[in-house]
């Protein structure tokens, strides 16, 4: 299996393992696919930070996309990344895709300048990964009045990006 960035001639192929991967997914409204073909028009995506998983055949089992978002502080605007969607077809869960996925693309990330990523997920798979409430950080989704959202996740992906920072994120 190879991870590399997703082309143009891949969409149609991503759209139907999005669809297929979240068919069965407790928290998906089945809008994941046009979700994605929406954020690749939005000034916010970038391409080098959308990848797929290819088996050695050529067919795509896995995508992810990391895209710009901006942490609103009382002082500045930061862009760092959010995550969404990420998929692995369902024949192939629990192979350690969706893993190596993240790993490559936060790679990438740290290359092109991110420093850090957020998400909208659950906190039990993501713990497992590296992220921790937003909220940890002093980060906060612009919806969570209460400040405890422990589904509005961050991950550094280098070391103390977001020490010193606060504010609030808005993510899907």
């Amino acid at each position: 299996m190879r991870i590399r960035q997703e082309h143009i001639s891949d969409y149609a192929e991503v759209y139907e393992l999005v669809k297929i991967s979240f068919a069965t997914a407790s928290h998906s409204d089945g809008a994941e696919p046009d979700y994605l073909v929406g954020l690749r028009k939005k000034d916010a995506f970038i391409p080098e930070l959308s990848l797929v998983a290819e088996q050695e055949n050529g067919e795509i089992v896995g995508q992810i996309v990391l895209y710009k978002a901006n942490v609103v502080t009382p002082t500045e605007i930061i862009t760092e990344l959010v995550l969404s969607p990420i998929c692995v077809h369902p024949a192939r869960f629990r192979q350690g895709i969706a893993r190596a996925m993240m790993e490559k693309a936060f790679e990438i990330a740290v290359e092109l300048g991110y420093k850090a990523v957020f998400l909208c997920g659950d906190p039990q798979i993501y713990r497992k990964i590296g992220f921790v409430p937003a909220y940890e950080y002093s980060i906060y989704h612009i919806t969570d009045v209460a400040k405890n959202a422990d589904w509005c996740m961050a991950r550094e992906i280098v070391s103390e990006a977001l020490k010193n920072v606060s504010g609030t994120v808005d993510i899907v």
